[in-house]
């Protein structure tokens, strides 16, 4: 038996070959890991009016917040001196939610976190805070070498 090409054998091959590469890209897909920004994204969203007026409130200050790589690590401080009031300072991973860290402010107006405790690659820092009853919040995209 001698095998024959012609239009059919041709359009078998290319069908089947289409067949084999979506099979392949939906293997590809399904092993795909994401990560959402929170588990408690929706509750996240009803408060983010919280979020936009602690822009403002930061941006009124008449200095950012400012964050410095060092060798030592990343140093968040705050525009405001004498700070005396509770926030956090998030270091968001998104790509991986395991390589988040949080550190609370203490009245403290800097924080330092540890180049140790990072991994290579894009955080945003978030800072929030709060200061004689009014939000502050402040959002920046950090690379770590």
């Amino acid at each position: 038996m001698t095998f024959k090409w012609n239009w059919g054998t041709g359009i078998i091959f290319v069908y089947s070959g289409f067949v084999v590469f979506m099979l392949g890209m939906v293997y590809l897909c399904s092993r795909q890991h994401f990560d959402l920004v929170t588990p408690d994204y929706y509750e996240q969203e009803l408060k983010f009016q919280e979020v936009i007026d602690g822009q403002k409130n930061e941006m009124l200050l008449g200095k950012p917040t400012t964050v410095v790589v060092s060798e030592e690590g990343v140093t968040v401080t705050l525009p405001m001196e004498g700070y005396d009031g509770e926030g956090m300072v998030t270091l968001y991973r998104p790509d991986n939610a395991k390589y988040d860290i949080s550190l609370p402010l203490n009245g403290k107006s800097s924080v330092m976190i540890p180049m140790d405790k990072l991994k290579e690659g894009i955080y945003k820092v978030k800072a929030s805070w709060q200061n004689e009853g009014k939000p502050f919040y402040n959002e920046q995209t950090l690379y770590v070498p």
